[in-house]
């Protein structure tokens, strides 16, 4: 592939932003975050790019655009979590984005390899990870749903012995009013340098749909939300916000609305055997004077079957 977006070469095609621009799915990469990296190396490697002129002090390291005109990419040499308000910076710089997709690291004390999904957002008062308290992000439960699908083929594909899961809602940035998602490779320095989990990180955002899908919020589980990957794998269906069984003492009816608002749910789900009975019936209660359905997983799956 011709790379077009070197900077050392003088025969680089630049694209000026003072050309309408227009907003597209924008794939976010940081400096400091080795997965990060390795899937922006992909990235560059897979598809051509043309470099875009940035304004002065954009807050931006660079910017790309892919041939297609679908896609851009652009550095930040900041850790992704505390990009709260990254959505007007974009759009200030002139690069507007109708989806974010952070390309990131995943951490876990277990050292699991694993291709992992999820949203934003923090269900308590702890912000330690970027984000404001008890806020959520806008979700984009298709483009999970495609990414971590095409993850899990792809990576069964070239035989990776890699788990590929949804994740629960955590972590910043909260404060964006544009969709987003992180995709993420874990769990240590040796995963996030694996050019084949790059590989397949990378083609899989680059295959993203959009196409709407039926979209539930999830509650209960594990930090890994292995019920909820299950059914998004094997029934129409997505997921938008999740809160695990250690979240749910936070969940109230505000943090309820918003979740339903921001993954524009279309009925909620119970890992019902992770729950305490007294969660079902309070959360239950939310739900029914917010007018939201609970759906078993038999009858997600004789609904919405494949």
């Amino acid at each position: 592939m011709t790379e077009n977006s070197n900077p050392e070469n003088p025969d680089r095609q630049e694209k000026n932003l003072s050309e309408t621009p227009i907003p597209k799915i924008t794939i976010i990469c940081s400096a400091p975050d080795l997965a990060s990296q390795n899937i922006k190396t992909q990235l560059l490697n897979l598809i051509e790019w043309k470099l875009l002129e940035l304004p002065e002090n954009s807050g931006f390291s660079a910017a790309r655009e892919s041939q297609d005109g679908k896609f851009r990419l652009v550095d930040i040499e900041e850790t992704h979590v505390f990009q709260d308000g990254l959505d007007r910076k974009l759009e200030n710089a002139g690069l507007p984005a109708s989806l974010i997709i952070f390309a990131s690291k995943h951490r876990s004390k277990e050292e699991i390899s694993s291709l992992t999904v999820h949203c934003t957002g923090n269900p308590s008062d702890d912000v330690r990870l970027g984000g404001c308290p008890k806020s959520l992000a806008v979700s984009s439960p298709a483009a999970m749903k495609s990414i971590l699908s095409e993850m899990k083929r792809l990576a069964e594909q070239k035989g990776l012995k890699y788990d590929v899961t949804l994740e629960v809602t955590h972590h910043g940035p909260t404060e964006l009013s544009v969709p987003s998602l992180y995709a993420e490779i874990g769990s240590t320095e040796v995963q996030w340098n694996d050019p084949e989990a790059g590989e397949v990180a990378a083609k899989a955002i680059l295959a993203v749909s959009l196409e709407k899908v039926p979209v539930a919020i999830g509650f209960g589980g594990g930090h890994y939300a292995m019920r909820q990957t299950k059914l998004l794998f094997e029934t129409k269906i997505s997921f938008g916000h999740n809160f695990p069984k250690y979240k749910l003492e936070f969940v109230d009816e505000a943090l309820i609305r918003q979740a339903i608002e921001k993954s524009k749910a279309d009925f909620a789900y119970f890992d019902r055997k992770s729950m305490k009975s007294e969660e079902r019936k309070k959360i239950s209660k939310i739900l029914e004077k917010l007018g939201l359905s609970v759906l078993k997983e038999s009858e997600i799956r004789e609904k919405y079957e494949n």
